[in-house]
């Protein structure tokens, strides 16, 4: 499918107040809204990444960061094309991302060497009763659902705010506030990038 008639959007849902959050994203390159939710901050793509190739996809590069310790647990619904991408960052110095892909017809899989989000490991990252997790795995092995609607069944099941910022509706939820990579940040991203295979590697797979 051509890049201009692609569909991706998605929001990351942090454990982080919206002055800490703001410092984040300012040291990354995607421009993103800062959203204040219940218990929560939200964080929506807001323009297109200000790196080069094959950096330049706002959406994929924001799936692919690494959270901060402080600000976990968090976690992310993203929609890549006819995909869609969960990503859970537990708590923990040294934890690791989990993922999970979801697509109509083939149903759960995960990506290539990275760790799989399990159900348990989404419940919990929310901080939602294990009893959820037999919902959300209802939501996941119905492979003929609409993907829009599989990211906000889940995001309800797990009793998680802004379900229609999914869809990328930011501009006039309460509090949004747009927030732009310093110059500094990017340079430096340009920098470390080019030699950094791992980080290359990890958005190949998205």
């Amino acid at each position: 499918m051509p890049r201009g008639s692609s569909r991706r959007s998605g929001v990351l849902l942090l454990h982080g107040d919206v002055k800490t959050t703001t410092a984040w994203l300012r040291q990354g390159v995607v421009p993103s809204y800062v959203v204040p939710l219940a218990g929560w901050t939200a964080v929506v793509p807001g323009g297109p990444s200000q790196a080069g190739s094959p950096y330049d996809d706002a959406v994929r590069v924001l799936l692919a960061r690494r959270v901060p310790s402080r600000m976990r647990a968090a976690i992310g619904f993203f929609r890549l094309d006819d995909r869609g991408v969960i990503v859970v960052h537990p708590r923990g110095w040294r934890a690791l991302p989990r993922w999970l892909v979801w697509e109509r017809g083939d149903g759960v899989s995960g990506l290539p060497g990275l760790p799989l989000a399990r159900p348990g490991d989404m419940a919990m990252a929310a901080g939602v009763v294990p009893e959820s997790v037999r919902s959300l795995r209802e939501i996941l092995t119905e492979r003929t659902s609409v993907l829009d609607d599989v990211l906000a069944d889940l995001m309800g099941a797990l009793a998680l705010p802004g379900e229609r910022l999914l869809s990328g509706q930011v501009k006039d939820a309460e509090g949004a506030a747009l927030v732009e990579p310093t110059t500094k940040a990017v340079e430096r991203f340009s920098r470390v990038t080019k030699e950094d295979k791992e980080i290359r590697t990890e958005l190949e797979q998205l």
